[in-house]
């Protein structure tokens, strides 16, 4: 039940507009407590070893849950001495007398939706250590994670070339000038729901082929031991996957999968030293990969995306929105803006002005296109140094816990691994995990890369050994 109820909430989230839309957040919420709480007991079993991350969870909500609570401007003004000023010039009317109580968030109702976000990634992550630590689900997962990829990455493409101004064929977008595709109306963002979708299913393609390993090297025998392992199917779910993020144009995104796939290599590198014997069939493969997915990528659209990378003197970039970002981090550098107010605080911030033809307006920097330096602003100390402790927590038990693992569903973890780092490495450049859909993956990943099996005989991943069972 709690399985079948986690893939809904992918499937949910990518459908009602990848939480978007303040409606669809009520929803996505209900269904995330739903997830945690068909089996309360189970997921609320908190590993020992994982209590530091936990912690560091728990505080980055409290943090923001902490933004919305009335404060007596005395205290505000104490904490956050820019937050009366900036919070009264963007009611855009004077005020007859101050307030009382004030929250630390210029706009409680945004943090309201960001706190929101923030517990659907939480939920998300402790549903799914929990399902896949009582075993018998790690398969299950990955199979339908990748049928739901495919599945979504055709449909993009379709929506795409059909109604590209259309949110899932339908639905317009709020701002206009958006350029759409799939559920998201940012397609970095899309990309980055792609790559996370692609990192557990190439793990567990990985994984399957390694279960059903022959030893005949021959490359005519490899072809008929793939043809025969039954992963024939996610390995095209796996280029399509990959496909379609290259289709999507985000150079953000390339550069996630370039780290994602250093970081596969790296956790992987003591395997295969052991498989130098299946060199050529791994060389034979990237070369029908690379080969199909130039059947999806834009030679001029590149070419043109590159150029507006490398030529130097364009009107702005995301130097300028960083630099503009500065004067917010250091005038709320204890507490931030509240958590989703970057837009609402850059309306009295922003100092560039400059008229994007495209869109027909004056450009508006409505997030930071950073995710850490947007923390940084939305957050101040308050949320950066709890997200801190939560990625070296991360970090350091994704190493420990790829160490023990001695069974072939070692590679579904690597795969988990390396698109949770793709997707920190674009969020150098991006602020996908903003959106629910990419926080709800999100979490299922780190429970996938992070699950403990404490029982024996699981049938899900033979061959494993000790309490890493998948």
């Amino acid at each position: 039940m709690q399985r079948a109820l986690l893939i809904l909430l992918v499937a949910a989230s990518y459908l009602l507009l990848a939480g978007g839309r303040p409606w669809t957040l009520g929803p996505l919420l209900g269904l995330a407590v739903l997830v945690a709480v068909v089996a309360l007991r189970r997921t609320s079993d908190f590993p020992r070893e994982h209590r530091s991350l936990d912690l560091a969870l728990l505080a980055i909500a409290a943090g923001v849950a902490l933004q919305l609570l009335p404060l007596p401007v005395a205290v505000v003004n104490v904490i956050s001495p820019n937050t009366t000023r900036l919070a009264a010039a963007l009611q855009f009317v004077p005020m007859s007398a101050p307030p009382e109580w004030l929250p630390l968030s210029i706009k409680p109702m945004r943090t309201v939706q960001a706190l929101a976000g923030v517990a659907i990634g939480i939920l998300s992550f402790w549903a799914s250590r929990a399902v896949f630590s009582a075993g018998g689900s790690t398969r299950w997962f990955c199979r339908m994670l990748a049928l739901l990829g495919a599945l979504v990455a055709i449909a993009a493409v379709i929506q795409k070339a059909s109604t590209p101004k259309l949110l899932l064929f339908s639905v317009q977008p709020e701002a206009r000038s958006t350029n759409p595709f799939g559920a998201f109306t940012n397609r970095n963002h899309f990309a980055a729901w792609l790559l996370l979708v692609a990192g557990p299913t190439a793990g567990y393609l990985i994984a399957r082929l390694r279960m059903h390993q022959s030893n005949d090297h021959r490359m005519r025998a490899a072809i008929r031991g793939f043809l025969a392992s039954g992963t024939v199917m996610t390995a095209m779910a796996a280029v399509l996957t990959l496909g379609v993020m290259v289709l999507t144009l985000s150079r953000s995104a390339m550069i996630g999968l370039g780290v994602a796939a250093i970081i596969a290599w790296w956790f992987g590198r003591r395997r295969m030293q052991f498989q130098r014997s299946t060199l050529p069939t791994r060389l034979g493969a990237i070369g029908v990969l690379l080969v199909v997915t130039m059947f999806f990528v834009d030679i001029d659209g590149w070419a043109a995306r590159m150029g507006e990378t490398l030529t130097p003197g364009g009107s702005f970039g995301r130097a300028t929105i960083w630099q503009e970002t500065l004067p917010i981090v250091r005038d709320f550098w204890i507490t931030g803006t509240g958590a989703g107010t970057y837009s609402d605080a850059m309306t009295y911030y922003q100092q560039t002005r400059v008229w994007v033809n495209s869109m027909h307006r004056w450009a508006h920097f409505n997030n930071a296109h950073s995710h850490y330096v947007q923390v940084a602003a939305e957050g101040g100390l308050l949320l950066t140094l709890p997200s801190l402790v939560a990625l070296a927590a991360l970090w350091r038990l994704a190493r420990r816990t790829l160490r023990a693992d001695k069974g072939e569903m070692f590679w579904v973890r690597v795969g988990a691994a390396a698109g949770l780092a793709g997707l920190a490495a674009q969020s150098i450049f991006e602020v996908a995990l903003t959106m629910p859909a990419n926080a709800a993956l999100a979490g299922m990943l780190a429970g996938l890369l992070l699950y403990r099996r404490e029982r024996s005989g699981d049938t899900d991943a033979p061959g494993m050994l000790g309490p890493s069972r998948a």
